[in-house]
């Protein structure tokens, strides 16, 4: 039996999985935008239904959708432990940190997800998680030139 060159820490199965709950959820939020546009195009909704709810979604959340989706593809990474994923991860967490702020600026109660986003930043620089990440990718290097 193999036996995996590193062990993958619990944090970052958590993490993994909830980059790519979150993705599934933005891309079904996203299709079913799309659907509702489609569906009102062709006359089987009320007009301007969809175009009173795209109204209501604010910049960040038009950015948001697309940003979130890549997470499906992140968490893969993630999961994998490359180091692009934890630099894109890390770039996500940026990312979702300035639209919370924005959110709280707003009058918006987001202090549950500025917690998931601050503990997400604090755990992947903790040492042991980067030495995984950095040592994959020096192995990597290292079996690819031999």
């Amino acid at each position: 039996m193999l036996q995996p060159k590193h062990k993958r820490p619990f944090g970052v199965i958590i993490i993994a999985f909830l980059l790519l709950l979150n993705g599934m959820l933005a891309t079904a939020r996203g299709a079913g935008i799309a659907y509702q546009f489609y569906e009102e195009q062709n006359g089987h909704l009320e007009p301007d239904k969809i175009s009173d709810r795209a109204e209501d979604l604010t910049l960040i959340e038009w950015l948001t959708l697309p940003v979130t989706a890549a997470g499906i593809v992140i968490a893969w990474g993630i999961w994998a432990l490359r180091p692009a994923a934890w630099l894109a991860t890390m770039t996500l967490q940026g990312l979702y940190l300035a639209a919370q702020l924005y959110d709280y600026s707003q009058g918006q109660n987001v202090y549950p997800q500025l917690l998931v986003t601050v503990l997400t930043v604090f755990y992947l620089n903790q040492h042991d998680v980067k030495l995984v990440f950095h040592t994959i990718s020096t192995t990597e290097r290292s079996g690819s030139s031999s």
